[in-house]
C-alpha cells in the first residue's frame, strides 16, 4: 500500500474513532489502537516536510502532464500544499485527546 494511501486510510481511522469516542474511552485496548494512526499521521507528515517528496509539485506536475490543454490547476491541488501540515495537526491533537483518556 502506498503512504500516501495509508495516510488517507489513518485520517478515516482516526476520524471514525474521534467520532465513537464515548465508546472507544471504555477500553483501554481500543485507545491505544486508536492512538496507532495518530503515531503514523505525525512521523508520515514530518517525513513529507523534511523528506524527498513534494506531493502539490508532484501532483501538479502529472495533472499538466495527463492535461494538456489546461492552464490553470483546479482548487483541489490547493490542498496538497498543507496536506502535511493538516497530517501532523490531526494526529498530534488528537493523539493527545486518546493519551489523556487512556490516563483517566
Amino acid at each position: 500500500m502506498n503512504p500516501l494511501i495509508f495516510s488517507l486510510v489513518c485520517l478515516v481511522l482516526v476520524a471514525i474513532s474521534a467520532n465513537f469516542l464515548s465508546l472507544i474511552k471504555e477500553s483501554n485496548k481500543l485507545l491505544y489502537i486508536s492512538t496507532i494512526p495518530c503515531i503514523y499521521l505525525v512521523i508520515y507528515g514530518v517525513y513529507l516536510i523534511f523528506g524527498p517528496v513534494d506531493l502539490h509539485e508532484d501532483g501538479s506536475n502529472n495533472f499538466f502532464n495527463r492535461n494538456p490543454d489546461e492552464k490553470k490547476l483546479p482548487i483541489v491541488f490547493i490542498i496538497l500544499k498543507f496536506y502535511e501540515y493538516i497530517l501532523i495537526l490531526v494526529g498530534l491533537i488528537f493523539g493527545y485527546v486518546f493519551s489523556k483518556k487512556l490516563k483517566k
